[in-house]
């Protein structure tokens, strides 16, 4: 037979003894009903963690049914910092509490050049423009800019960064250069029934955004079939001879981009494809033009700027000028084209020879050209870099070369 203590025994009694003294006299037990927890930010849109676990929800939300409990709430967004960091709300039955993050940001903001991979101290950041770099300590960075077929200037930036502060990059701070200009060059006659086609295609493209004077210039020159009158041709007929007999241009209209002869000098598409495969290219300088129309006589200034060492040995400088745009009226030929657009004007006599560029190192060519009698504002000098054998062109220039500009649009 099992004895049993009364030490152990009474305790017990009585406890259940008061517990039906309790019903009898109608107490009731305690109860925990659940409570709510609405969480804000500032910004909105932070990710809402509670006890470290993901809610699934964002800012601002009421997290509802919770248990009577202390809880650490926390928001994360991005890159910002919230304040504060964590939260501890001591939820009681029936409360509704309210928690507010105020996020902040320490690191820069940049708009333009759209496109471009942002690049911290040299480290590619996985950003692109625009976009905002954050999480960065306070402090000085080197801010650089890459975008593929373009030169980004300047190189580098220096940025100041504030605590918990987002600072804007002007807009204008950095600029572009197309790495190629590519050059296209036309021969027609104003008897030539087609004609006006081609020009109509090339007008055409050079107003589009994805061909500004950076990327696309083109020139026409006239040939003396089959009108000899023709008034382009007359105004100088020994260049424009020289012109189409160097590349044996037989008939009219024809189209040549970056020296190589287009199989149709009409079909626009496959005009613009070639330009857009011949910008994939870089030629390791640019070329830039200066000149001053004001007299007859037109000086005319060209710098070939190699960012790395190139050799130009067999390569010569074409420097020319056209006009921008001729009305003449009645039409001067058959085909009723009136109006005329980049006409050849004059060349210059000797082509200079080239040989290595320097990177760095700029060379500069002093040349002197002859206007018509057109205002100065109506003529445009070119130059370009052509082989003096297979007649490629490497990279080409004009006074209406855009500058490097944070607006352009890139493709």
């Amino acid at each position: 037979m099992t004895n049993i203590s009364l030490g152990r025994v009474l305790p017990v009694c009585l406890t259940l003894v008061g517990l039906f003294f309790l019903v009898s006299c109608g107490a009731q037990a305690p109860t925990f009903e659940p409570g709510n927890i609405i969480v804000t930010s500032e910004p909105a849109g932070a990710a809402i963690f509670l006890d470290g676990d993901d809610t699934g929800f964002i800012t601002p939300h009421t997290l509802t049914g919770l248990d009577p409990a202390i809880y650490q709430v926390t928001v994360e967004l991005g890159d910002f910092v919230s304040f504060p960091d964590t939260a501890s709300v001591v939820l009681k039955p029936l409360d509704t509490l309210q928690v507010d993050f105020s996020l902040s940001q320490t690191g820069f903001r940049i708009q333009s050049p759209v496109g471009a991979r942002i690049l911290v101290d040299g480290n590619n950041t996985g950003k692109i423009v625009p976009a905002a770099v954050a999480g960065l300590e306070p402090g000085t960075v080197m801010v650089s800019l890459d975008l593929d077929g373009y030169l980004v200037l300047p190189e580098q930036f220096e940025v100041t960064i504030l605590d918990k502060e987002i600072t804007d990059i002007p807009d204008d701070t950095f600029s572009t250069r197309s790495k190629k200009t590519v050059i296209l060059e036309g021969f027609s006659n104003v008897s030539c029934p087609p004609c006006p086609q081609m020009t109509d295609n090339l007008v055409a493209m050079a107003e589009k955004p994805e061909f500004t004077s950076d990327r696309m210039l083109f020139i026409e020159f006239a040939v003396s079939w089959p009108e000899l009158a023709d008034p382009f041709f007359l105004a100088n007929p020994a260049e424009n001879s020289a012109r189409y007999s160097l590349y044996n241009v037989l008939g009219a209209p024809d189209l040549y981009i970056d020296g190589a002869r287009q199989a149709n000098a009409l079909d626009a598409a496959d005009m613009e494809n070639s330009v857009l495969m011949a910008l994939e290219s870089d030629p390791g300088f640019l070329v830039e033009v200066i000149a001053d129309f004001s007299s007859s006589t037109v000086p005319v200034t060209v710098t070939l700027e190699p960012f790395r060492d190139v050799d130009l040995t067999g390569h010569v400088l074409f420097v020319a000028i056209y006009e921008k745009e001729i009305v003449i009226e009645p039409a001067p030929g058959v085909n009723g084209q009136t109006v005329f657009h980049h006409v050849f004007r004059d060349r210059v006599d000797t082509l200079p020879i080239l040989g290595a560029l320097t990177a760095g190192d700029h060379q500069h060519f002093d040349l002197t050209l002859n206007r018509g009698s057109a205002a100065p504002e109506d003529y445009v000098a070119i130059a370009f870099v052509q082989h003096d054998i297979n007649y490629t062109i490497l990279q080409a220039g004009s006074t209406t070369t855009l500058a490097p500009s944070p607006e352009r649009k890139h493709r």
